[in-house]
């Protein structure tokens, strides 16, 4: 199997179907209004993933931590990476995103915590991913070249899923049902066809820049970007549509603006 059969048969395939069952939908009103706001976020989340992921890929596969056959390719390379995997990095977050779509249900009634619980929420959320960062790093110190590529992934990975923590996590802790569900079938399905490409032998990792940890022939740190992609497309997903959270960054633009636009504007704003 190709590089571009694998992303045909696991990615581009599903994604038409879904498409299909989406547009059957769309006749609802109400999913058509949710739809067309749901399908910002995708794209948006698409481009996000091409341009975030694009230098740490390369990095990746110059170091040859992760590499890819030459004959599976059809031999388009931008810098070091083949014009596949750069599909790829559109393609799943359309996948995540498309099949959060398909099961997502109005949520009943508004969560509206106090504020004291809500910062409290975030901020313990936002601390233990900066642990978990700053733990990374001390295991990559002590274990050296084998945690490399775990490490790589968790320091590229966290940063966003903190701030997604710090804005939100309260409001996501509040959606968790709707999160596991958008969340954990499209991680277990992309890690099951990476376990597969893998044996194919389409790309390759590392026994020098890796763990070795494997479970049904599935690289660990495999496991771990698919579970934490996944999980950053369906929060990210989620944020953008609830509109609590739509409402809390509406009152930090505001915030923004009046603290930059000087004393005297925050004066006349509170008399009027």
């Amino acid at each position: 199997m190709t590089y571009m059969g694998f992303l045909a048969l696991f990615l581009v395939g599903p994604i038409l179907l879904l498409t299909a069952v989406l547009e059957y939908r769309r006749r609802d009103q109400p999913f058509d209004a949710f739809f067309r706001v749901w399908r910002r976020a995708v794209v948006f989340h698409a481009a996000i993933a091409l341009v975030y992921t694009t230098p740490w890929d390369n990095f990746l596969v110059a170091r040859g931590i992760w590499t890819y056959d030459p004959a599976r390719v059809i031999g388009w390379v931008i810098g070091w990476v083949p014009i596949e995997e750069y599909a790829f990095f559109v393609l799943q977050p359309l996948l995540v995103g498309m099949w959060g779509a398909l099961l997502w249900r109005v949520p009943k009634g508004k969560w509206t915590p106090s504020p004291a619980r809500s910062a409290r929420w975030r901020w313990t959320l936002g601390i233990a991913g900066l642990g978990l960062w700053i733990a990374n790093l001390m295991i990559w110190r002590v274990w050296g070249n084998p945690w490399m590529y775990m490490g790589l992934i968790l320091i590229w990975g966290l940063p966003p899923l903190i701030l997604q923590w710090v804005f939100g996590g309260d409001l996501l802790w509040s959606r968790r049902g709707d999160l596991l569900r958008i969340w954990i079938p499209p991680a277990l399905y992309l890690s099951a066809a990476d376990a597969l490409a893998i044996r194919e032998g389409i790309w390759r990792i590392s026994g020098d820049w890796s763990t070795g940890w494997k479970m049904l022939g599935l690289p660990a740190e495999e496991g771990v970007f698919f579970f934490l992609t996944s999980l950053l497309i369906a929060n990210g997903s989620l944020l953008m549509v609830l509109p609590e959270s739509r409402a809390r960054l509406r009152r930090i633009q505001e915030m923004v603006r009046l603290s930059s636009a000087g004393p005297g504007a925050r004066k006349k704003e509170r008399l009027s």
